[in-house]
This record gives C-alpha cells, sequence and structure tokens, in this order.
C-alpha cells in the first residue's frame, strides 16, 4: 500500500515538472519569436530601408542634375547669340567707322571747294576768253583730285578687298601704319578700278602732259627702293614694297598708257613677280595677254636685275642687262614703250598689280626679304 502511494506521488511530481517544462519550452519559443521578429524590424531598417532612402537620394541628384544640365545648355545658347550679337555690333561700328571717315573727308574737301568758288566768283566776270578757259581747265583738275581722296579703311589689308560694288578710285589706308626709312608707308596705297572685278594697286603713275606736280625719275637706288612721289600724282611705290606684296603669290601686271592724242593702251601679263634686294630686285615676266592693244616691250626685260643711276651710269629706274637694247623703260628721261610710239609720243603711263588667284591668298605667312622664289 505504502509502496503504490510511494509511485503515485512520484507520477504526480513527474506530471508537474513535465508541464513546468512545457511551460518554459512555450515561454522561449514566444521569446525566440519575439526576437526574430526584432531582428527582422532591425535588418529591414538598417539594410532594406537605407537602400530605400539612398535609392531615393540618387533619383533626386540625377534629376537636380538633368535639371542644371538643362540649365547650362540654356545659358550656352544666350551666351552664343549675345556673342554672334557683339560680334555683328563690332562689324557694323567697323562699317560705319569707315563710312565716317570716308564722308567726313568729303565734306570737309567739299566746303573748301564752295568757299574757293566763292572767293573767285566775283573775278570770273571780268576775264577774258582765254583767261576763263585756263580757269575752266584748273577748276576741272582740282576736281579731278579731290576725287582722288584718302579712305581709312584698318579693317581690310589690300586694294583687291574693297568693296566691287562701290568702286571708287583713290588713295587707301590699311591696317596700321608700317613706315620705312623714307616715312612711306606700306599700307597706304593707290586703288584702281582699271577693270571688272577686284580693285588694283598701282605701282607706278607717270603723267607728263597733266597738271600734276612734275617728278624727277631719274633717282637713285635707295630712292627706287623705298619709293617717292605723291600716291595723288606722279611716283614710284618701290621696290621693296613691290616685292613685299608679290612674293607670297601669283600677281598679274597691267601696264596702261596714253599718247598725246589722249589714246588709251594696255598690256596685262599673265605673272609679275619682283625678288628681293639681295637679288637686285630681279624682274620676273609671264606671258602677255592675248587681249592686250599694244604690242609686248617687256618680256625682253624678263629676269633682268633693277638697275639705277648711282649703280649703273647708262640705265635708271627700270631692269636692264644692256640698256642700249632696251625695248621699253617707263621711269627714263622720256616714257618708253616699244614700237608703239616713239618716246616722244608716249605722255602717260601706270603699272598696276593685282593678284591672280584671289581666293588663294594668304597673309599670314611670315615675310623674308632675302628668300628666292625658286625658280
Amino acid at each position: 500500500m505504502s509502496l503504490m502511494s510511494t509511485c503515485q506521488g512520484m507520477d504526480h511530481q513527474l506530471t508537474l515538472i513535465r508541464r513546468t517544462q512545457e511551460k518554459h519550452q512555450r515561454m522561449m519559443l514566444n521569446v525566440e519569436f519575439k526576437l526574430n521578429q526584432a531582428l527582422s524590424k532591425l535588418i529591414s531598417f538598417t539594410h532594406i530601408k537605407r537602400l530605400d532612402f539612398m535609392e531615393e537620394i540618387s533619383g533626386n541628384l540625377s534629376k537636380a542634375l538633368e535639371r542644371w544640365e538643362t540649365k547650362g545648355n540654356e545659358i550656352w545658347q544666350r551666351a552664343n547669340k549675345v556673342q554672334q550679337k557683339f560680334q555683328w555690333n563690332d562689324e557694323q561700328a567697323r562699317s560705319l567707322e569707315e563710312m565716317h571717315s570716308m564722308l567726313a573727308v568729303l565734306v570737309a574737301s567739299n566746303q573748301s571747294t564752295r568757299e574757293s568758288n566763292k572767293h573767285k566768283k566775283d573775278d570770273v566776270l571780268g576775264m577774258s576768253k582765254e583767261q576763263l578757259s585756263e580757269v575752266e581747265e584748273t577748276n576741272k583738275s582740282n576736281f579731278n583730285e579731290q576725287s582722288k581722296v584718302e579712305y581709312v579703311l584698318p579693317a581690310k589689308a589690300d586694294c583687291y578687298e574693297l568693296d566691287k560694288l562701290q568702286r571708287v578710285d583713290g588713295v587707301y589706308k590699311f591696317l596700321e601704319p608700317e613706315l620705312n626709312e623714307r616715312h612711306r608707308d606700306f599700307n597706304e596705297r593707290y586703288c584702281a578700278f582699271a577693270t571688272d572685278g577686284a580693285a588694283w594697286t598701282v605701282i607706278q603713275q607717270r603723267n607728263e602732259g597733266s597738271n600734276l606736280q612734275a617728278e624727277n625719275f631719274n633717282r637713285s637706288w635707295d630712292e627706287y627702293r623705298a619709293g617717292f612721289g605723291s600716291l595723288k600724282g606722279n611716283f614710284w611705290f618701290g621696290n621693296e614694297f613691290i616685292h613685299r606684296i608679290v612674293y607670297r603669290d601669283d600677281y598679274v601686271l597691267r601696264i596702261e598708257l596714253e599718247d598725246q592724242n589722249g589714246l588709251p593702251v594696255w598690256a596685262e601679263y599673265e605673272l609679275f613677280r619682283l625678288d628681293s634686294e639681295s637679288y637686285n630686285y630681279q624682274l620676273v615676266i609671264g606671258k602677255l595677254n592675248g587681249n592686250s592693244t599694244t604690242s609686248d616691250a617687256l618680256t625682253y626685260h624678263n629676269r633682268m636685275d633693277f638697275r639705277a643711276y648711282d649703280r649703273n651710269e647708262d640705265c635708271a629706274g627700270w631692269w636692264f642687262d644692256r640698256c642700249q637694247e632696251a625695248q621699253s623703260n617707263l621711269n627714263g628721261q622720256r616714257i618708253i614703250w616699244g614700237n608703239w610710239h616713239n618716246e616722244y609720243s608716249v605722255k602717260a603711263s601706270r603699272m598696276l598689280i593685282r593678284p591672280r588667284n584671289l581666293n588663294s591668298l594668304d597673309t599670314h605667312d611670315i615675310y623674308d626679304e632675302d628668300s628666292p622664289y625658286n625658280f
């Protein structure tokens, strides 16, 4: 009996122990479940939420960069428009400045002519026919001289760049003044629209039958080198200046002559070059244009050195080998040109040059006065 009671008591205790263990096990499971929940939330917060947050920030930054890029393009386009506007305004300002210079010279010239004519008006009535004729010739000469006004064009570099529609002959000042030892300006030139197309640069002008101031062409080597005379009258542009113009490219030479009766003729040579002083400004001349209205009198002098009286007593101011056999000399004691007329019949001459191919010019070449042409 006692043994049975003992067994029953032990079973009861075991039952209580099992229940207690089960209760503790459920509690542990509950704690583990809650711990897992806490860990899941922690992981979600520290990783997933952070990733979403970073993605959101990245997206905002990308949108901001796109907006800044769009804005930057707009600013760049506006800056380009402003720059183009400034460039256009600058070109317009240069054109207005050139027009202002031209108008100022024309107004001054016109005013001077008015005042001069006003003073002379009262004296005209008492003159004879001969005197009136003389005054008329003088006024005509003055008008022609005034038409050769000076134009200041600092934005251009040479006669061939002038406006082909304007076509006004005269003395033009290009770029900045560049004076030689005799204070003659390399960038001051007489431009003439002698033919269709671009203007020509006049390098020699001589008229023995006009009212222009007479000029002595029997000059020394240094004078022919530097140039002499007035661009508005009789002059030689200068061998060094001519060489500097034509050494870069192929130039055309045009020679215009006029006899005592005013008959004009011309000759054009398809190539004209002048070597440097080291090579005595040797002449290189090309073929005569077939449309020329006078005979060829310059080819004979091709590849001859330039001469002046202080370097050759017999020949002066031209390209010679033996001057007794010369066929031309526009700078001699008299103007000589082949067999067209004798030397006493030619009263006027001028020499003009222009690039043969205007599109091939390069004005940025470095100048070297001793560089040969390599012919």
